[in-house]
């Protein structure tokens, strides 16, 4: 954690120039991109660590401030500051449900727990958006292109720290290829999507979902986008039999091909693992992913 205290005053200066009286101001967490305060129980302020996250957080804070002119059934964060050196929004407070705890609901509470999910989602994706507006220009989601680059940058990461041999560049070419010309992976109608729609980032409270929070990866792109967390076989979310009760709520139109997505994407973790390794200067998590994808069958991205 870095020393904040100048941050501090100045973001209490800020509230107490919007007329709230903030007396405690607590850190709560670090992740790579921003550190993250709480202010008086009431906000959470975030301070980003590089020029490019302050641009994102900019994106996310102004979507904020479009989400909240939606009318949506679920709380999302309103956006209190917009600023060069932090952005404050209005905490949501609740309390998790772990993977543990969701079993102990009884079957009703879960499908009452699944409904919410499917029922955030299809309002989400159902707002109208127009993409030349400015916070939902640079987020079209392209992934032909995505994998491309993808492909690229992979490709350069390894061959500059002398891991690139033959044979895993043609295993890494196969993979791309099969994901490339995987035709179900392009058709869909774009809308705006969470991006990373997990438990993690869902306030819970009497054991229903009560808001969403976390917007800082959304896009406007593929609906199932916002189904591969709780698809996912892990306890990191409720598990797929959970999944599937989100995605029939929902009314999902072929689950079977939404699951599928959900398996290539727990596939390319380790693709991932190398690309965020080798962006972060983690040489932990990039050879982790390295060592997953030298066990890698390509033809596993078949669709």
């Amino acid at each position: 954690m870095l020393n904040y205290q100048d941050e501090f005053y100045e973001i209490r200066s800020v509230l107490n120039q919007l007329g709230f009286q903030v007396d405690k101001i607590q850190y709560l967490a670090s992740g790579d991109d921003s550190d993250v305060l709480l202010c008086g129980g009431q906000f959470v302020a975030k301070i980003p660590k590089r020029r490019e996250v302050h641009a994102a957080q900019q994106r996310e804070f102004s979507l904020y401030r479009f989400l909240s002119r939606q009318h949506l059934s679920f709380q999302t964060p309103r956006t209190v500051y917009q600023g060069e050196q932090f952005n404050i929004m209005t905490f949501l407070p609740g309390e998790p449900v772990s993977f543990q705890m969701y079993k102990t609901l009884t079957e009703r509470e879960k499908e009452a727990l699944a409904s919410d999910e499917a029922q955030f989602l299809q309002e989400l994706h159902q707002i109208k958006i127009d993409i030349s507006c400015g916070i939902f220009q640079d987020v079209v989601e392209d992934k032909s292109q995505r994998f491309n680059q993808e492909y690229t940058y992979l490709c350069t990461a390894l061959k500059d720290k002398g891991l690139l041999s033959s044979f895993l560049h043609t295993k890494i070419s196969k993979i791309y290829d099969n994901l490339l010309s995987s035709r179900e992976l392009f058709q869909y109608n774009p809308c705006l999507v969470h991006n990373d729609f997990s438990s993690d980032n869902m306030v819970f409270q009497n054991k229903r979902l009560y808001g969403v929070i976390d917007f800082g990866d959304f896009a406007v792109g593929d609906p199932d986008n916002d189904f591969l967390c709780i698809l996912d076989c892990s306890e990191d979310d409720f598990g797929k039999e959970f999944g599937r009760k989100v995605l029939r709520h929902y009314g999902h139109p072929h689950p079977s091909i939404a699951e599928r997505k959900a398996e290539l994407n727990d596939a390319y973790w380790p693709l991932q693992q190398i690309l965020l390794g080798n962006r972060r200067n983690d040489t932990a998590l990039l050879n982790r992913g390295y060592r997953r994808l030298e066990k890698i069958d390509p033809n596993i991205f078949i669709f």
